[in-house]
C-alpha cells in the first residue's frame, strides 16, 4: 500500500515538474523571440531628421551590448555617430588602454571602431586625458613621476595613441572635466591638474593631439557646462585666450547629464552656446542623458517631464548656428550609468528596458521634424 502512494505522489510530482518546465521554457522562448526581433520604428530614423539640420545625431557604442540584435538595430539604424565612451580610459575593467608604462592594449578600441567603420559612423573617441583617479593605473598613480616626468609621458600617450587611430575618429575629447573638478564639483579632483601643478597640461594635451592626427576635431570637455555658471564662465575664459594663443581647439563639449529635477531652459542653453561660438569654437553635446531620480512625480508623469526636457535641449542646438552633433549616453535605461551610481529611478535614456521607445524618443522626433 505505501509503495502505491509512494508511486502516485511521484507520479503527480513529477507531473507537475514537467508541466512547470514546459510552462518556464515556453516563456523564455516568447521573450527570446521578443528580443531577437527588432523594434518597429518610424522612417525616416532620426538621423536623416538630423541631417535635414546639417545635425550629426550619435549614441555610445557600448562593447558589451553591440552585437545584441536590439542594441545593433537601433543603433545603426538610427545614429550615424557612434561615440567611444570608457574603452580610451588609460585603466578599464577589461585592463584599459595602457596597462603598463610601456604596453598598450588596442584589442577592445580596434573592435569598435571596426564595428563603427562597418556601419558607416563617424566616430567620437572619449577621451584622451580624464582625471578620475579610478580610471588611472598603479604604474601612473603610484610613479612618483616628477612634473617633467608626466609631461612626458603625456606626450608619449597621445603620440601613441593618436597616431595608432590616425584617420580614424573624427572627434576627439582631448582634455575631460578639468573645470568642474578644479572647482571641487561634488568634491571631484583633477588628477592631471593636482599632480604637474596647474592647468597647463590643457595645452600641451591639444598641441600633441594636433600633432598626432591633422584630421580629428578637437574638443575640450565637461559638464555642467551646459549654461551660463561658474564652470562654463572658466572654460569661455580660457577658450577665449586659447584662441589668441592659436591653440588648435575646435570645439567645446558638453556632457550635458540633465537632472530632471532642475533642467536649465532652451534659452539658457542657446545663450551659452552662441557664445562659445562667438568665440570661435564649434559645440557638441558629447554624453546627453536625462536623470528621473528625484523628479517627485509619478511614472508616466516624469515621462512627459522627460520627453519636455529632451525636446528643449535638442531645439536648443538645433536653433544654435555651431552646435554640430548631439550625442546621447546609451540607449535603454537597462544600461545606463546611473545604474552604477545607486540610483534606483534614473530612467534617463530613450529607450526603457525592454528597448521599447519613450515619449523622450517620440519628443525626439519632434523636435527634428520642426524646421
Amino acid at each position: 500500500m505505501k509503495s502505491i502512494v509512494r508511486y502516485r505522489f511521484w507520479h503527480k510530482a513529477s507531473l507537475v515538474i514537467a508541466v512547470s518546465l514546459i510552462v518556464v521554457v515556453g516563456y523564455l522562448l516568447l521573450n527570446l523571440r521578443r528580443d531577437s526581433r527588432p523594434v518597429d520604428l518610424p522612417a525616416p530614423p532620426l538621423k536623416e531628421l538630423a541631417a535635414n539640420h546639417d545635425l550629426v545625431l550619435g549614441n555610445f557604442g557600448i562593447s558589451t551590448r553591440i552585437h545584441e540584435r536590439q542594441y545593433n538595430h537601433i543603433l545603426t539604424s538610427q545614429f550615424n555617430l557612434m561615440l567611444i565612451d570608457n574603452t580610451p580610459n588609460w585603466y578599464f575593467t577589461d585592463g584599459g588602454l595602457r596597462p603598463k608604462k610601456d604596453e598598450f592594449n588596442f584589442k577592445q578600441m580596434d573592435r569598435l571602431v571596426a564595428f563603427a567603420e562597418g556601419n558607416s559612423m563617424k566616430i567620437e573617441a572619449h577621451h584622451y586625458l580624464w582625471g578620475e583617479e579610478k580610471w588611472l593605473p598603479d604604474w601612473l598613480k603610484k610613479g612618483n613621476y616628477s612634473k617633467e616626468d608626466l609631461e612626458a609621458i603625456i606626450d608619449d600617450h597621445i603620440k601613441q595613441v593618436g597616431t595608432h587611430y590616425s584617420g580614424k575618429i573624427d572627434h576627439w575629447t582631448v582634455v575631460n572635466e578639468a573645470f568642474s573638478r578644479g572647482q571641487n564639483i561634488y568634491g571631484l579632483r583633477d588628477w592631471w591638474a593636482d599632480e604637474t601643478g596647474s592647468k597647463d597640461y590643457i595645452d600641451r594635451a591639444f598641441i600633441a593631439a594636433r600633432s598626432a592626427d591633422p584630421s580629428s576635431l578637437l574638443i575640450l570637455n565637461d559638464f555642467g557646462n551646459e549654461s551660463i555658471n561658474a564652470v562654463s564662465n572658466e572654460m569661455y575664459d580660457y577658450v577665449l585666450t586659447a584662441k589668441k594663443r592659436d591653440l588648435p581647439i575646435d570645439g567645446l563639449g558638453m556632457q550635458m547629464h540633465i537632472d530632471g529635477s532642475h533642467p536649465p531652459t532652451k534659452d539658457e542653453v542657446k545663450a551659452n552656446m552662441k557664445r562659445f561660438v562667438d568665440a570661435g569654437v564649434k559645440v557638441y553635446v558629447t554624453e546627453f542623458d536625462v536623470n528621473m531620480n528625484d523628479v517627485p512625480a509619478g511614472r508616466e508623469d516624469r515621462d512627459q517631464i522627460q520627453a519636455k526636457i529632451y525636446y528643449e535641449m535638442l531645439r536648443a542646438c538645433i536653433e544654435t548656428e555651431g552646435c554640430e552633433s548631439f550625442a546621447y549616453l546609451g540607449i535603454t535605461d537597462k544600461e545606463t550609468w546611473y545604474n552604477y551610481m545607486g540610483l534606483k529611478d534614473s530612467r534617463p535614456l530613450p529607450f526603457d528596458n525592454n528597448y521599447r521607445p519613450k515619449p523622450a524618443f517620440w519628443s525626439m522626433r519632434t523636435a527634428l521634424s520642426e524646421n
